[in-house]
């Protein structure tokens, strides 16, 4: 919102007043003692005068107005007085200053008018202000009235469950709504404050009132939402303690696509094993079984256990066995096999896919390969466009068909992978280049050793070497933590993604790129193409004319905010600097920032701005818009000043997380988190602790129990072993 002009700040250093103060330049110490001499003033003052405790025309300037010497509208006194003294230089000087700002009517009237102009644009822009506080308020009621929705009495573990998880997400709400409001206070009180000649009493007491009124609103709702989510916790709780995992009944499963998703209750993974079974026993064909990141492991029993802890028997009715497991996770011969037993026991089984993960060959399992030829199965494994030829155990190439559909999607290739599973990915990705089929992008994900002097290969951490290729939209390097780049290897990267016939940008993530890059790293047809290399890391383009790193655009800065900011030791401030000014735009504009995780760079907190000092000496300024900020600070064992300074920065988070280091066994009181924010502490990768806003205790997040003096006293020793 524009804030209207101070131009009264600068308006009242015009006319008579910026005379007085041009005069009092003007009037040295000899030409003052000579005044004040002429003019008889009294003794006590001329010895002031001479002491230079004050400073002379200041003060001459003042003693004159005070005794009428020199007014708005006349100085003869004063210039006749110089000119007596024999300072006609001085007398002629003064004379054209006060005509320069003489205060005549028209003048005088242009001010009225300018003041009655800066008036009405005060009270339009005052009424702007009041108007948004009005509709955050609205939205504020809105919320309020989701938390009206009573918990009907009685209910089981999946409602409970299911109501506590609605109240995380208005509170969410209405924390990142508070973060809004609190700026839009912040800057309607500014403009109260600055604006204050031009607005009526009422206008102040109506945007006061509205500030007043949405602050309490904000505060009651959040405070109402902590106690519902206690509350829920507290009876779910109760129910695991006192009684037995009950099942309640939940909407029926749809048999042509039965998901398991790893962010569902324990409770209703129950509920759908119940209902698999019973459709097994009717007959019923479980058209499409997918395991989404819940798959555990596989007992030679043959059940599969998934991430929830619970057992999941075999589906004697199973068609198509779907497992989309954690991003890159490696399986072994063992569980391939088994999850390719599981669903063989099937008679109808028809397709196995796997995605997001690394597949061994099944060359040593004849077995399992028998029974997949007697069923008529196949296996596709979508991470690299292969299928399993279940006559040898080896891996083919699927159809071209298959092949596009997966391009269109992307491809990512993980530095963890056995070096046979790359190979297969580099012919996919061959095969496509050869055949014109578009790749949307490809993510080299901590995959990346180096590129060949010429920028026509890459060589991965596994040995397997990477051609360029003609048909790749484009390419993400991610590399290890904050790896530095060299500007001749940056170069030849460019060159690299640059022999691609359809590329559009070359992204860098989690690695240091130079300050400069040379001319001879842009060639002019990079230029015609409008070729973007971007620092995703720390929201900047590179400008391919003059070849500096510029800010992104918002819908870049947006993507990188909603992944997370990493800032790490070892970068430089540089780019430190760089990731600071993105972080401060997307805070200006509103901007969401999911995390900021500091590792290994915090050194401490500015007492005086608040900010936090990194160890390469950059600040990170406040954030209005940050969620979650994230200390790792391996080893290190920060004060209770430290935590304070941290609390203070993080208050309009929702979470605030220590990880690897110790902290002090209880909060000062002053310190203490805001009911919007959990403070959570994890010092040795073991337990999980949370502040207690009450008691200022640490607080198992398992056991509910609070942290004792013996328990943290063991917990330090532990600590200091470890990383002496």
């Amino acid at each position: 919102m524009d804030r209207p002009s101070s131009g009264m700040k600068n308006r009242v250093l015009e006319g008579f007043g910026l005379f007085k103060l041009q005069l009092a330049d003007l009037l040295n110490y000899n030409a003052s003692i000579r005044l004040a001499t002429i003019w008889n003033y009294p003794s006590a003052f001329r010895d002031s005068l001479r002491s230079g405790n004050a400073d002379v025309g200041l003060s001459m300037v003042e003693k004159m107005v005070e005794r009428g010497d020199i007014t708005s509208d006349d100085i003869s006194i004063l210039t006749d007085a110089l000119r007596k003294c024999e300072l006609n230089g001085v007398a002629t000087e003064v004379e054209k200053i006060f005509g320069e700002n003489s205060s005549q009517a028209d003048l005088i009237q242009q001010e009225t008018n300018r003041q009655s102009e800066d008036e009405k644009e005060a009270m339009r822009q005052c009424e702007e202000h009041g108007n948004a506080l009005s509709t955050l308020l609205q939205a504020t009621e809105e919320l309020g009235r989701k938390l009206e929705v009573p918990t009907p009495t009685g209910s089981g573990m999946n409602t409970l469950t299911k109501h506590r998880r609605e109240r995380k997400e208005v509170e969410q709400e209405l924390l990142h709504l508070k973060s809004s409001s609190l700026e839009s206070i912040d800057t309607t009180e500014a403009f109260i404050h600055e604006n204050q000649p031009y607005l009526s009493a009422l206008q102040h007491s109506e945007t006061r009132n509205r500030i007043r009124e949405l602050r309490k609103s904000l505060d009651r709702l959040l405070e109402l939402s902590r106690k519902q989510l206690d509350d829920l916790t507290d009876q779910l709780l109760k129910l695991r303690t006192e009684s037995p995992p009950q099942v309640e009944a939940v909407e029926p499963i749809n048999l042509n696509c039965v998901t398991i998703e790893a962010t569902d209750s324990k409770e209703k993974h129950q509920s759908i094993i119940e209902q698999l079974k019973q459709a097994s026993d009717k007959g019923s064909p479980i058209r499409m079984l997918r395991l989404d990141k819940t798959f555990k492991t596989i007992h030679g029993n043959g059940n599969i256990t998934l991430s929830s802890g619970l057992l999941l028997p075999f589906i004697s009715t199973l068609v198509v066995l779907v497992v989309w497991t954690e991003e890159g996770r490696v399986l072994t011969e063992a569980e391939l096999s088994g999850l390719l037993k599981y669903g063989s026991k099937s008679t109808g089984i028809e397709r196995f896919t796997f995605a997001r993960c690394d597949l061994p060959s099944l060359t040593s399992s004849r077995e399992v390969l028998k029974e997949l030829q007697k069923r008529g199965a196949e296996v596709k494994w979508v991470s690299t466009t292969h299928r399993l030829n279940t006559s040898s155990g080896f891996w083919g190439m699927d159809n071209i068909d298959e092949i596009r559909e997966n391009c269109a999607l992307g491809v990512v290739m993980y530095g963890h992978w056995r070096k046979e599973s790359q190979a297969l990915q580099i012919t996919m990705l061959k095969f496509a280049s050869e055949n014109k089929i578009p790749v949307k992008h490809l993510r080299l994900s901590r995959c990346y050793r180096s590129v060949t002097p010429d920028g026509t290969k890459l060589t991965l951490q596994s040995g397997q070497t990477l051609p360029a290729l003609s048909s790749v939209k484009m390419i993400i390097i991610t590399t290890e933590d904050g790896r530095e780049i060299p500007e001749v290897e940056f170069s030849r990267l460019v060159m690299y993604a640059d022999q691609s016939q359809i590329i559009e940008e070359l992204r860098f993530q989690r690695c240091e790129l130079p300050p400069t890059v040379s001319a001879s790293t842009i060639s002019s047809e990079m230029k015609s193409k409008n070729f973007k290399v971007s620092y995703f890391s720390t929201g900047h383009r590179l400008d391919l004319h003059d070849r500096t790193w510029r800010i992104d655009d918002m819908g870049t800065i947006r993507a990188s905010c909603r992944c997370g900011v990493l800032i790490y030791k070892q970068c430089s401030s540089h780019m430190h600097k760089l990731q600071m000014r993105f972080l401060t735009v997307a805070s200006q504009n509103n901007i969401p920032i999911a995390l900021i995780s500091l590792r290994k760079s915090y050194r401490a907190v500015d007492a005086t701005t608040g900010s936090i000092i990194l160890e390469s000496g950059v600040m990170l300024p406040r954030l209005s818009s940050l969620s979650e900020l994230g200390i790792n600070a391996s080893g290190s064992e920060l004060t209770e000043e430290d935590v304070n300074g941290l609390m203070d920065y993080s208050r309009q988070c929702s979470k605030l997380n220590f990880f690897w280091c110790f902290l002090p066994w209880s909060v000062s009181t002053h310190a203490r988190p805001h009911s919007k924010r959990q403070v959570h502490w994890d010092p040795e990768d073991k337990d999980v602790f949370t502040l207690d806003s009450a008691s200022s205790r640490w607080v198992n997040e398992e056991t509910r129990m609070a942290l004792t003096e013996r328990e943290y006293q063991d917990m330090l020793i532990r600590f200091r072993l470890k990383w002496k």
